[in-house]
């Protein structure tokens, strides 16, 4: 009776068409790149806001939720207020009075960026609010909920597809070159939630005879596919515990042993096709050193830990939404590295850094109040439905703790949509005129805006926003490549009217200030460039790739040198490419870096590597008088070191060194059996190769025959590298040397032959005691061999 009035009760507005348009929006911003991109969005937003002015909610969530939503609204917007009402951040201080970063009174160091966000907030809170008092029967919610996870299915298949023929689609950007999202992690998400919502679909048809669950046990199976493929930890993670979750309530709750066995069963069949196919992705789990795991030296557990130095640095209310990037790479201490890091790591540190903690406890607090509608979980209300949507939004939740899936729009709204199905239908509300008048306007405003974006986007108008932002960077760049490098200049300025902490606008506007000779201001530029990104060692390297154009060598040596403080590991690297960068430039920056080279033992060898003659003889005598034992090289540097020395080194001074230091002659062998070879002393250079040369592959062809027949083999086939090999060791072994140098000669004078024959000769030669000859051959093998292997 209760639905037969619900039904009738429905306005024209609501059908077919308007609840496959809900059930497919989400699925559209999955599928446009997980709206990441601002274009993206704005389509998404666009048609959300169509939505609310073609079926704007009728009901209302109560005066509670709705004081709760509009409070969670206003303390975001709380960034917009003067900042000397709330204490006065450190960070905020450095950024003014240390490097002149001019900033707006508002609390938000970048307001117009916290506007956009902001924006977006109210777009995602109007989507949350229309899923939520659908006027739709328990028919029409299992068709939305069908729909929306069949678009999901296809959009696993398109990437499967996709995989198979190695490509992708123009808007997806990802690492691994899988699925629509950047980030593995929300592709995995996405598809781990719908996995968990097909079960429920497929376990109905079946219950209900229909052979529309082969449909779905086929899409099961491509969601599974496309979760190991991502190797994404997280999808992994939510498809068994939501699974799981799903099959032991439902089969609990039915209090039967067959139900019961069923469920075991699928689960088994579920964790043998993991263990089965699950590869790679199933190894990130690191099950062999399960005991070993230190999670303190997870990256994101530093990242973490810096953000809390954030927040305890921050007022209650926040930093404005959309600048914790900007902001954290200052408070970056145990995160400190290379990585550039746009986000915490978990959609609540991030909301709680940049809206403050009563925004973190006011969105638990919506949560709560609407969840208390989801109950009671009976038979007859779509319970089996209800039970995967209400498990898939649960561990959303849970997962935004480790990772910021709720901040990507195609996942958030997804989420969203399964929440709201999961309230109890019909919808025990009331009628609000004032709410549909609202959204009404909501959705005027949101499809004005998100026209307003596109355009923005697509014809890169500078106008105030983040889109504006990401036209000025891009347009600046275009002017620098055309040589205008005035208007790059007033372009980045441009940008920085709307985002002063964007790292990239100052490097940008520093690179033309550069060109211009505004030596003073592409300084300060830099500098500014170098703070808001402190891990980073390509843009210090980048900054002296500047000045190196402009001759300016000792600003070059100053951010180079902060470049090789960033670099950490690869430094010898980042060092090598800088002297290739600095070759014939400029000799007073020649001489700053071989000081610098000279005073680190890591920086010395590739600085040894790329000079020769009295440079190198300079360079390596103030290496062996800053380290006469070469106690700081490694074994692998000791033998790089001594091979530029035989290669490039005064061989005297070798000598003289290896006779102080006996042990130097496993690495130095090579430098001294030149330096014998020098004096004439052919047999002793060529017993230092037997003693410390490297082994030589030698092949393993084996036969019975004699030495008549091998002779009757070669001359049949002369050009057999296998017969010949067999020959000679029969020459040998019959004591015919000067047979066996012949048949190995006929092969090491021909360029094409394997290296091994020249080593041959050099063998043959010294069992007759001629040394020079062998010593000769034994070089010839030497640089052969060395040719084969680069």
């Amino acid at each position: 009776m209760e639905q037969s009035e619900y039904r009738r009760d429905k306005t024209p507005s609501t059908g077919p068409i308007g609840n496959a348009a809900v059930a497919c929006l989400p699925v559209l911003a999955c599928f446009l790149g997980g709206a990441t991109q601002k274009w993206a969005e704005s389509i998404v937003v666009a048609l959300l806001g169509l939505l609310l002015l073609v079926r704007p909610p009728r009901f209302s969530l109560g005066w509670l939720t709705n004081i709760l939503l509009l409070a969670l609204v206003a303390t975001a917007a709380v960034a917009f207020l003067p900042h000397q009402w709330f204490f006065k951040s450190a960070w905020r201080a450095s950024f003014t009075n240390d490097f002149g970063i001019n900033l707006p009174s508002t609390l938000s160091p970048q307001p117009w960026i916290s506007l956009s966000c902001l924006l977006s907030l109210v777009a995602g809170l109007s989507w949350f609010y229309l899923v939520c008092t659908q006027e739709i029967d328990l028919r029409e919610a299992r068709g939305e909920i069908r729909i929306f996870t069949a678009g999901i299915i296809l959009l696993a298949g398109v990437c499967l597809l996709l995989r198979l023929g190695h490509t992708t689609m123009p808007f997806w950007h990802n690492e691994r070159n899988f699925g629509p999202f950047p980030n593995r992690n929300q592709t995995g998400d996405l598809f781990g939630l719908a996995a968990i919502v097909s079960i429920a679909c497929g376990q109905d048809d079946l219950r209900k005879g229909r052979k529309r669950w082969l449909f779905w046990a086929a899409g099961i199976g491509m969601l599974i596919a496309a979760v190991i493929i991502s190797f994404s930890r997280a999808g992994i993670g939510i498809l068994v515990a939501g699974s799981a979750l799903w099959l032991g309530i439902f089969s609990l709750r039915q209090r039967s042993p067959s139900r019961i066995a069923i469920a075991v069963s699928v689960l088994l069949l579920l964790f043998t096709s993991l263990l089965i196919f699950g590869g790679e992705t199933l190894e990130r789990f690191h099950l062999r050193e399960i005991g070993n795991i230190g999670i303190t030296t997870d990256f994101r557990w530093r990242i973490f830990h810096d953000t809390f130095d954030l927040l305890r640095d921050s007022a209650w209310c926040g930093i404005g939404l959309g600048n914790f990037e900007p902001v954290f790479a200052i408070f970056r201490n145990a995160s400190l590295n290379d990585t550039y890091v746009i986000h915490p790591e978990s959609d609540w540190l991030w909301f709680w850094s940049e809206a403050g903690w009563p925004a973190v406890l006011l969105t638990v607090a919506v949560i709560a109040s609407v969840t208390r509608r989801i109950f009671p979980l009976r038979e007859g209300t779509n319970q089996r439905y209800r039970l995967a949507t209400f498990i898939a939004a649960l561990l959303f939740i849970v997962h935004g703790f480790v990772d910021v899936s709720g901040h990507r729009v195609g996942t958030a709204f997804a989420a969203t949509f399964l929440f709201g199905l999961s309230l109890h239908r019909p919808l025990s509300l009331n009628k609000s005129f004032g709410v549909s008048i609202f959204f009404r306007f909501i959705g005027f405003v949101l499809t004005i805006l998100g026209a307003f974006w596109l355009i923005s986007a697509r014809t890169e108008k500078l106008l105030p926003g983040s889109i504006g932002v990401s036209n000025a960077k891009q347009l600046a760049s275009i002017a620098s490549r055309g040589r205008d490098f005035t208007e790059a200049a007033a372009l980045a300025t441009r940008g920085l009217e709307w985002a002063p902490l964007d790292w990239q606008l100052y490097f940008s506007r520093a690179l033309a200030e550069v060109e211009l000779k505004q030596v003073g201001a592409a300084i300060e530029d830099f500098r500014r460039a170098r703070f808001l990104q402190p891990g980073a060692y390509e843009v210090p390297l980048a900054e002296g790739n500047a000045w190196l154009a402009a001759s300016r060598p000792v600003l070059v040596a100053t951010a180079w040198r902060e470049a090789l403080r960033r670099a950490g590991p690869v430094r010898s690297g980042v060092f090598a490419m800088m002297l290739n960068s600095a070759a014939l430039r400029s000799p007073r920056l020649s001489q700053i870096l071989e000081e610098m080279g000279l005073q680190e033992h890591d920086l010395a060898l590739p600085y040894l590597s790329h000079v020769s003659g009295p440079a190198f003889n300079r360079g390596l005598t103030e290496v062996l008088r800053r380290d006469p034992d070469l106690h700081t090289f490694t074994e692998t540097e000791k033998m790089a070191l001594f091979s530029f020395w035989s290669d490039r080194g005064d061989p005297d001074q070798l000598a003289e060194a290896v006779k102080q230091h006996p042990s130097w002659s496993s690495y130095a062998w090579l430098g001294m059996a030149k330096y014998y070879a020098s004096k004439g002393d052919f047999r002793s250079a060529y017993k230092l190769t037997q003693q410390y040369g490297e082994a030589v592959a030698l092949p393993r062809f084996s036969s019975d025959s004699s030495l008549l027949q091998l002779e009757s083999q070669f001359r049949g086939s002369p050009e057999s590298y296998a017969i010949g090999y067999e020959l000679y060791r029969a020459q040998i072994r019959e004591g015919r040397v000067d047979d066996a140098l012949q048949t190995v000669r006929h092969f090491s004078e021909r360029p094409i032959s394997p290296p091994y024959f020249r080593y041959l000769e050099a063998q043959a030669w010294a069992d007759k005691q001629n040394w020079e000859r062998a010593w000769n051959a034994w070089q010839a093998f030497h640089s052969a061999q060395s040719r084969a292997t680069k």
